[in-house]
């Protein structure tokens, strides 16, 4: 028996949750020291629990407990459970359980969008319930609208809330694409709505302007995969429509033809064959073009069926699919743009639970998914007790569908996956509304043993919400402290600021990034300590052995945090090799274990290799350099930069010829670095190659006009090639840039005396200790 204390408490949890459903595409905190996705997932983290205590209490208050006969209950526990125990055994239990800030695979984000998929239905018991919750995303669709009309309009520096979301694409909801998703799923239950429900004047305006919107935002952002998914179920809800149309006697081809529906059939179609060219113009003008790269399918497979091998049956841990990636990905992404990402996971969310939850994990996620999707289809045909019922669970089944079409196929922003939960939610609750599940009732009024074991149960659960709370608040607050850090360090140069708000972040939540962080910093006030000319030798030699004890400490904490990151070690590596040319003992040792350690998890990574080959360098060890640069070559043969290490290693051993050849590859593989085409004509030059070292400074002094010492040796050239008065004009154009400069004040003085600009210049330029003019 409801009790009214009980009722009141249930309405507050279903409050509760509209708000959550509300604010999870639209919250964030206007403030640069509060990360927008972190804040966005403790804000829905918070919703959830606090509907589950009030549920809970109300249960505790009337003793009763109702819940829908559904098998998706179960397969979601179980679930829940698989995802767990695979966390549980985590090589990184850290990243598993929350990660940096409650990403979309970790434990404590994910368990709570399955509770509340499971809270829904049990707090949404009305159609009036129901309604309202679909009342609730017609109102944010349209404020996300608004938003981006409005930044359309006066541009992206409107609404940016100084600087938080900078640029065309910034959005409240996650990744450009995932806006796109969002306005997707608007167009879905706003057609469903257009031809099922009947609404007011007023509700059926902002229903079709929520339509017109969504439609409009797709054509901007034109992500063809919602194209897809958008025409696969209008042609689906067509001829659903044809064969069980509401309006008209009889079925079939005598059925209202639903036009909403064909016109977004054909705008699919259209843009989804067609859409590079018309939405192309359009993205360009607002400046909204913009390319996400994901592994593809096979790339997915191939890591998750290596990462099965090794953890065959939790997988690596939840959170965790960028380490599985370092080991195994697949060969040829070396030689694509794409070398150096850390992808977090594959093509789509639950294909990657393969390789993050094992064979369990995966097992249950396409149990879980298979079972929902069962259930929508049988309830696709159901027979509604009214029409008004029958638009309420389309409307949950085809928003749901397609979602969870997004979650498969792409990884969805967190506030989509919770939206993807609650709909699917919704989509029981109307089913049980429709009177299409039935409800088990259990009441432990007057049986003492159910009693104390619901109430146990219960008080259990609601201690354990109110200390994830308490959790979720820490870990906040510890975000916010570290993005503070950042700002002090990044914007103001603070490092004294920095360090502190760093210290505070790790006193509460401590991060292997957040020590990673502070490792800079102590690096940072070691150069500082350098370039430092008053204070005396003894007080810098003592800060210097504090501040590198320090640095070393931070390193190996990071190490300590999360043993499993190539980047933890990297850090403890680059602080052991800032002190080797100081020939420190052992530092030369610690450097190499670390960095080797680091190989170790990522083992086809040419950038560490380079890393390695930069320590040889410093330990003048130049075959050994060598060495690992052909490594690092083997592993990417277009390198840039190890070709470019291999060019100084060749200049230093005076080995010119085989100089010039490394750069040249260099500048054919960077055509774009006047620093390249300076290097390269510094070495023609070296070379009395003057043509050569025309073509090459020319080449620099074009792509950044300002190179003044690219622009004196030019001068020098164009003079050694007989092109006296482009060489005065290089010096005079000189001039204007460095008026006191005494060596171009001599050379125009020289040439305009009919004299060499410099004595000697041939020599002059390899043997100068310095260059000539400060940039």
């Amino acid at each position: 028996m409801t009790t009214a204390g009980s009722s009141r408490l249930d309405r507050l949890s279903f409050i509760v949750l509209q708000i959550t459903l509300f604010f999870a595409p639209v919250f964030f905190i206007p403030s640069l020291s509060v990360p927008l996705q972190t804040g966005k997932s403790a804000a829905i983290l918070y919703g959830i629990v606090i509907a589950l205590a009030l549920w809970l209490i109300a249960r505790l208050k009337d003793g009763v407990f109702e819940v829908p006969k559904t098998i998706l209950y179960a397969a979601g526990g179980a679930f829940a459970a698989a995802y767990a125990a695979s966390a549980l055994v985590s090589a990184n239990g850290a990243a598993s359980l929350a990660g940096h800030g409650f990403e979309l695979g970790t434990l404590a984000f994910f368990l709570p969008s399955l509770v509340l998929f499971m809270l829904v239905p049990l707090v949404t018991r009305t159609e009036k319930q129901i309604f309202y919750s679909y009342t609730t995303l017609l109102v944010s669709f349209l404020a996300i609208a608004l938003f981006h009309v409005i930044r359309f309009i006066a541009g992206p520096d409107a609404l940016s809330f100084g600087g938080l979301l900078a640029g065309a694409t910034a959005n409240l909801i996650g990744k450009w694409n995932d806006v796109a998703i969002f306005f997707g799923l608007g167009a879905v239950l706003s057609l469903v709505a257009l031809e099922r429900a009947t609404l007011s004047r007023l509700f059926k305006g902002l229903v079709y302007a929520a339509l017109v919107l969504s439609l409009a935002m797709l054509v901007v952002i034109n992500f063809s995969p919602v194209w897809a998914a958008l025409a696969i179920l209008s042609l689906v809800f067509f001829i659903y429509e044809l064969s069980y149309g509401k309006r008209s006697g009889s079925a079939g081809l005598g059925a209202r033809v639903p036009y909403h529906v064909l016109a977004a059939l054909v705008i699919s179609v259209i843009f989804l064959f067609f859409g590079a060219r018309l939405g192309g113009v359009l993205a360009d003008s607002l400046g909204t073009s913009q390319l996400e790269v994901r592994p593809s399918w096979t790339s997915t497979l191939d890591v998750s069926t290596s990462a099965i091998k090794d953890h065959p049956v939790f997988g690596a841990g939840p959170n965790r699919f960028s380490s599985e990636w370092l080991m195994h990905k697949p060969a040829g992404i070396n030689g694509t743009l794409f070398w150096n990402a850390d992808f977090n996971y594959g093509i789509g969310f639950i294909p990657s639970l393969l390789a993050t939850t094992g064979i369990l994990g995966f097992l249950a996620a396409l149990a879980f998914v298979g079972l929902f999707l069962w259930t929508a289809v049988k309830a696709l045909f159901k027979e509604g007790t009214s029409p008004f019922s029958r638009y309420l669970v389309l409307s949950s089944l085809f928003g749901s569908v397609y979602l969870w079409i997004f979650s498969i196929m792409y990884v969805p922003s967190s506030a989509l996956w919770i939206l993807t939960l609650a709909l699917s939610g919704l989509l029981i609750a109307s089913l049980r509304a429709d009177k299409a599940l039935p409800v088990s009732s259990y009441s432990v009024i007057g049986k003492p043993a159910a009693s104390f074991i619901s109430v146990l149960l219960a008080v259990l659960v609601l201690i354990g919400s109110v200390s994830f709370g308490y959790f979720v608040t820490i870990k906040l607050v510890s975000a916010i402290y570290y993005q503070k850090a950042v700002i002090a360090l990044g914007r103001t140069a603070d490092i004294d600021k920095g360090q502190a708000y760093l210290a505070n972040a790790i006193s509460l939540a401590p991060s292997d990034v957040y020590y990673q962080t502070l490792t800079e910093v102590y690096l940072a006030r070691i150069n500082q300590l350098f370039g430092d000319q008053k204070i005396g030798q003894t007080e810098a030699q003592a800060k210097f052995q504090s501040l590198i004890a320090a640095a070393i400490q931070a390193a190996q904490a990071a190490v300590a945090a999360d043993p499993t990151s190539y980047q933890n070690h990297l850090t403890l590596g680059r602080v052991f090799e800032a002190v080797v040319p100081l020939n420190i003992e052992g530092a030369y040792d610690n450097a190499k274990k670390s960095y080797q350690s680091a190989l170790a998890l990522n083992p086809d990574s040419p950038e560490i290799y380079l890393v390695l080959a930069r320590l040889e360098v410093a330990h003048k060890d130049s075959a050994a350099a060598k060495d690992y640069i052909a490594k690092a070559l083997e592993k990417k043969s277009d390198y840039a930069d190890a070709i470019y290490l291999l060019s100084q290693i060749q200049i230093a051993e005076n080995d010119v010829d085989n100089a010039i050849k490394s750069v040249s590859a260099v500048a054919t593989l960077s055509p774009s670095d006047s620093g390249i085409f300076f290097q390269l004509g510094l070495l023609y030059y070296s070379k009395k190659d003057y043509q050569s070292a025309v073509l090459a400074l020319e080449r620099a002094v074009s792509l950044n006009p300002q190179y003044a010492n690219a622009k004196y040796f030019l001068g020098l050239s164009y003079y050694l090639t007989g092109a006296k008065d482009k060489s005065l004009v290089q010096f005079q154009d000189l001039e204007k840039t460095n008026p006191d400069n005494a060596d171009v004040k001599a050379a125009i003085a020289n040439l305009e005396a009919g004299r060499s600009p410099v004595p000697a210049p041939a020599a002059s330029a390899v043997k100068k200790p310095s260059l000539p003019v400060k940039q």
